[in-house]
């Protein structure tokens, strides 16, 4: 719906981009927190309830499931809405949600484990563990370490494209061969880039550690998070396969919207297993009620909701330790820029109102997370939605709602958002009735099949007056810019309102090419991968009916 929206998803940078500016206005500080947080209940749970609700039909989003721990308990747990547009089926405490890069906690819990058990230290190389592991420097390859696979300061830039085209093919294994060829952009430690594909390398070996074999590194990997994380905290229904999802009966659907604003189930869910290559950094499924016993985990320095000891305080505070600086929230509001110091193991650090907090997000296609926690105040909360462009700015707008409540303060965050809300439905407004018709003897020359080394193959085709651009996993309408000539933007979920155009044009002997230009690790600029014809592509193919 809103493509700002999108961009606040990234306020914790979760993401790994940069926040932009918003248009707020400082307002008296709200005081310090003083004293514990006051309990969730009576006239406060009203108001956080109504709240919930309101924002949800606010932001289009279709369902969530939240749950609140605190004092050791489970203080809350309750579902929202439906899991499905269209459909009755509702969305319950035990919902399963996809909860994306929330997941980067679960698997650097898991190496904490594993260092609890002699089995592997934090700074055991990675290249030791991993056959095949490398990055661009050799000598920054012999040293990098688990530890600072997880860290988001390896100096690898980001590149998700490269996992969601053509998943069906990329196995495990070579997406570790391909950060080999991604190039260095900082050294390591200096600077916060968010890398899936190092965090996974990262899980990866830590589940090699844990005894899994060096060619099924997925099935290893999922084998040691159940046995020795999800099981010990009592998380039985939370799945890292869709077949485990598919018997659960009780799932959300994604959901997402193009440029027309309107909000649609996003199909088929198999899209989904794209983060399976990247598994230790994104594929866990949970439900809130589950998600509630992991924080009370977290809360109680790593003893699970029976009593048992799941990994040690010690242990456990090390995944919770300040890494790199975050950058990128200039502009922001000082609740949120206080919030996201910080990035540790699968954590990003800070403080609300002065008191300890760590929290992270999740987004994968059109599914959307938040988890955050006060470990000196008992406090926590888990919000699962599932999508719409609006769900990431839902998330961290009902966390700090819950905070200002029970602190009984006012972060004064409300009017951002709702400024955010109305700037990003005047911008997709704007450029919705600024594109103009496809010109089908201009795009004819590019019609047909190409290919690229990173991203694989795509076919263009005019479809009913539109040019459309398959990857086989991934499929948009493009949309043409106005003023700039043989430029598209995606009209279609999931990349509508992405960070990326497309360009067709010439290349080397004025044959047809197609460039995708798409954001980046922040600071680095664009990262481009060009197309060249295959099999007679860009030879005017025949358009489709």
């Amino acid at each position: 719906m809103r493509r700002t929206l999108a961009l606040v998803v990234l306020v914790l940078l979760v993401a790994g981009l940069p926040l932009p500016a918003l248009a707020w206005q400082a307002t008296p500080a709200a005081s310090p927190a003083a004293g514990a947080p006051l309990p969730l209940d009576g006239e406060r749970l009203a108001t956080f309830e109504a709240y919930v609700a309101e924002m949800m039909a606010v932001l289009d989003v279709p369902g969530a499931s939240i749950a609140v721990v605190q004092n050791g308990g489970v203080a809350y747990a309750q579902g929202f809405g439906v899991r499905e547009i269209g459909r009755a089926k509702p969305v319950t405490a035990d919902t399963l949600f996809m909860v994306g890069s929330v997941t980067k906690s679960f698997s650097s819990l898991l190496t904490a484990t594993l260092v609890d058990a002699g089995e592997l230290e934090w700074e055991t190389p990675v290249a030791d563990l991993l056959p095949g592991f490398a990055v661009a420097d050799p000598a920054l390859t012999t040293r990098l370490s688990v530890a600072d696979a997880f860290c988001a300061c390896t100096g690898v830039p980001r590149r998700d494209l490269e996992l969601v085209f053509g998943f069906d093919d990329l196995t495990p294994e070579e997406m570790i061969a391909s950060i080999a060829g991604f190039p260095l952009v900082a050294p390591l430690g200096e600077a916060f880039g968010y890398s899936n594909q190092v965090y996974a390398a990262g899980g990866y070996a830590a589940a090699i550690a844990a005894g899994a074999a060096p060619g099924d590194l997925l099935a290893g990997y999922r084998h040691a998070l159940q046995q020795r994380v999800l099981g010990p905290i009592g998380m039985g229904r939370s799945a890292l396969t869709l077949d485990e999802v598919f018997a659960a009966g009780d799932y959300a659907l994604p959901h997402g919207a193009g440029l027309d604003g309107v909000v649609r189930p996003l199909s088929p869910l198999r899209d989904q297993r794209f983060a399976d290559t990247v598994a230790p950094a994104g594929s866990l499924w949970s439900s809130a009620r589950e998600m509630a016993a992991y924080l009370q985990t977290q809360l109680a320095g790593g003893v699970a909701p029976d009593g048992s000891r799941v990994v040690s305080a010690e242990n456990l505070g090390r995944t919770w330790a300040p890494r790199a600086v975050v950058d990128g929230t200039e502009g922001a509001p000082p609740v949120i820029a206080d919030a996201a110091q910080h990035y540790g193991m699968g954590w990003v650090t800070g403080e609300y109102a002065g008191r300890r907090l760590l929290s992270h997000s999740g987004s994968t296609l059109g599914f959307v997370s938040e988890v955050a926690f006060l470990p000196d105040d008992g406090l926590g909360i888990a919000i699962l939605t599932n999508g719409s462009p609006g769900a990431g700015f839902f998330a961290y707008a009902v966390q700090f709602e819950l905070l200002d409540l029970l602190f009984g303060r006012d972060s004064g965050l409300d009017p951002v958002l709702a400024g955010a809300v109305e700037a990003g439905e005047a911008e997709r407004e704007a450029l919705q009735g600024a594109l103009e018709p496809v010109d089908p003897a201009a795009v004819a020359p590019f019609l047909g099949r190409y290919a690229s080394a990173a991203l694989g193959e795509v076919e263009l085709t005019l479809v009913d007056g539109e040019v459309v651009l398959d990857a086989g996993e991934v499929r948009t309408a493009l949309w043409p810019l106005p003023g700039d000539p043989g430029r598209f933007v995606a009209a279609d979920a999931p990349m509508a309102g992405a960070s990326a155009t497309v360009l067709l044009g010439r290349g080397e002997g004025d044959r047809p090419e197609v460039v995708l230009e798409g954001s980046s690790t922040a600071g680095e600029g664009e990262a481009t991968y060009v197309f060249r014809p295959i099999d007679g592509g860009g030879a005017a193919a025949t358009p489709a009916a």
